[in-house]
């Protein structure tokens, strides 16, 4: 995985396998602490206490489709390069929790990548689940949740919806990021 927008795109799909109906991310940036949290958090079938131990073993996964897993494993490699950690918890029936953080002042911190693209096309490809995203930089943030545009009527599996959708992200995100401070590897 070549950047963030990547990762989240991979456990997001866990997600969606696991048939969750509501997903929540979250991406926290704490400039003076030099770290930013990402948390994708479902409501789907859960994991079971074995299945949880291997989460982070390549050779293990839960699809029919391949021998290896390689999402989890790497996000935790690329949270510990830069000095931060992974976090997964989930029960049956639960739902599931990943937390990675990253220290944004460390070289080896992944840039953003097209986390604006990645939204809009999760929302594009799976209308009938519940996104629900928060992107709090300090004291700002941006909100964004579904099942508002659904309770407008809005259609969220069309093609003009998408690009409407990455260009309504996009100016949030740069509105947002244009009050970080230097110093972060973030791009």
């Amino acid at each position: 995985m070549v950047d963030l927008s990547m990762h989240l795109m991979d456990i997001v799909q866990n997600s969606i396998r696991a048939n969750a109906k509501t997903i929540d991310i979250l991406f926290e940036e704490k400039t003076k602490d030099h770290t930013l949290t990402f948390v994708v958090n479902d409501d789907g079938i859960g994991i079971n206490k074995e299945m949880l131990k291997k989460m982070d073993d390549p050779f293990f996964t839960t699809r029919t489709t391949r021998k290896v897993g390689l999402g989890v494993p790497l996000l935790k490699m690329t949270c510990e390069q830069t000095g931060g950690s992974l976090e997964v918890k989930s029960e049956p029936q639960m739902g599931a929790w990943v937390k990675a953080v990253y220290r944004t002042d460390h070289p080896d911190c992944l840039p953003l990548g097209d986390i604006a693209g990645t939204l809009a096309l999760l929302l594009k490809t799976n209308p009938e689940i519940r996104f629900r995203a928060l992107y709090r930089l300090d004291d700002d943030e941006f909100r964004f949740d579904s099942d508002e545009l659904k309770q407008l009527g809005i259609d969220l599996d069309t093609a003009e919806m998408f690009f409407a959708l990455k260009e309504f992200f996009t100016a949030n995100f740069e509105e947002l990021f244009r009050k970080r401070p230097c110093g972060s590897y973030l791009c």
